[in-house]
């Protein structure tokens, strides 16, 4: 009696290609929906710190920012009362240093699921940013009170504020894509990343605006640093009077559609062997 070949099925990776496995991704939806819940909920599982540091942080650096310029009498150009100013920059900034930073080492994170199970390794960059959208939805509420002190409230514009969050979380995947797959070769790719965001804090229109750029030098800025339009655009959303640059936006947009067009290349280019670089 011959014996009866059972069938194979052999998985192999998409391929070197920008296009997603848009079938893959549709598959591994609910995986991805789970590893996101876990991923956010994750940080609070010890409610009481968890939120206190979430409101904690922002309010902290603000102080010390505050009280440094009210020192020195420096101006800022800002648009609102400083405070105010500072807080929705650095809402926005955590968000992003904070998503980039933990897409750029989601490899490590679930490198026991990477080499166990098969799901479109593209996803797994993107879920710590989509996790993080949590605790930009607090800090924004944390927000809320200082708002009211100092009298100032939203108008239309308001309605900017998701493409502003997916303008960052795009840029934020951009990068993690990149430093996924380097870091994945080398950890010193990690720390030049945290170091490079540390660094940019301070050159980006966080706790001081843009109008301070001298004007020559404005578009060449917002299009090296694609942080600056995204900055500027939740100010025009949050507070009601400050104009919306769409200049400096546009310019940011284009910056990050090739990071992120960069990094799914890169990503797409290194899947096949991912698996095996973290091990």
């Amino acid at each position: 009696m011959s014996r009866r070949e059972l069938p194979v099925t052999v998985i192999r990776p998409a391929g070197k290609r920008l296009r997603p496995d848009f079938r893959a991704l549709f598959a591994a939806r609910y995986m991805l929906w789970n590893l996101v819940r876990s991923a956010a909920l994750a940080p609070y599982a010890d409610i009481a710190l968890s939120f206190f540091w979430t409101f904690a942080r922002p309010f902290i650096f603000l102080g010390v920012i505050v009280f440094l310029r009210n020192q020195s009498g420096a101006r800022m150009a800002e648009s609102v009362e400083y405070p105010a100013f500072v807080l929705s920059g650095l809402v926005l900034w955590w968000y992003f240093t904070d998503a980039t930073r933990q897409s750029a080492r989601s490899l490590y994170r679930y490198r026991g699921l990477l080499t166990k199970v098969f799901f479109p390794r593209i996803i797994t960059p993107a879920v710590p940013v989509l996790a993080r959208l949590l605790d930009l939805g607090v800090q924004l509420v944390a927000a809320i009170p200082l708002m009211l002190y100092y009298g100032r409230h939203p108008d239309w514009h308001l309605v900017l504020l998701p493409l502003v969050v997916i303008h960052v979380a795009l840029l934020s995947v951009g990068l993690g894509y990149i430093f996924a797959v380097l870091s994945a070769g080398a950890k010193d790719f990690e720390r030049m990343l945290d170091f490079a965001l540390y660094v940019a804090l301070f050159v980006s229109p966080v706790i001081f605006s843009v109008h301070m750029v001298p004007a020559e030098f404005r578009d060449l800025y917002a299009l090296l640093n694609p942080m600056v339009g995204p900055l500027e655009a939740i100010r025009a959303a949050l507070f009601a009077g400050v104009a919306l640059d769409l200049r400096a936006w546009g310019l940011s947009a284009i910056a990050t559609a090739v990071i992120l067009i960069v990094g799914l290349l890169t990503f797409s280019r290194h899947e096949a062997g991912l698996a095996e670089r973290i091990t």
